[in-house]
């Protein structure tokens, strides 16, 4: 079965809008400091490895998100316009609020890190794709 790019689109953002309704209610912690991966998860590029840490990313995304809901508003509506359109519209936003694009990176660092080594694309929220197109 063949999935067309906004099949894929929807379902990556219900899963992300569904990890907001699940962690929304949780306090603000260091996101930062919760996505770095443990001790010698460096080489690891196990299946295990790549979903605990976008496990991770997508929770600390979801937290940072729920306490910064100015935020979260504006790139939930530039994550429903078509892939074109947003792209540019996230590249827009990340230039007009540093801080966030800043926060959000560090948030994401550990997928990127992961991705670099591993040699695979490991982009656990919308937020991710978006950031690496930035």
């Amino acid at each position: 079965m063949k999935m067309s790019a906004t099949t894929v689109r929807r379902g990556l953002y219900g899963m992300f809008a569904g990890g907001l309704l699940a962690l929304g209610s949780a306090a603000m912690v260091a996101p930062a400091a919760n996505a770095q991966p443990g001790p010698g998860a460096e080489s690891d590029c196990s299946l295990s490895a790549i979903a605990s840490t976008s496990s991770t990313v997508s929770a600390s995304t979801s937290t940072y998100l729920a306490s910064n809901p100015v935020a979260n508003e504006a790139l939930t509506e530039i994550a429903t316009q078509p892939q074109e359109q947003a792209t540019e519209a996230f590249r827009t936003y990340f230039a007009e609020n540093p801080q966030v694009e800043s926060e959000l990176t560090a948030i994401n660092q550990p997928a990127a890190d992961l991705s670099s080594q591993c040699g695979i694309d490991v982009t656990p929220t919308p937020i991710s794709t978006a950031l690496i197109d930035v």
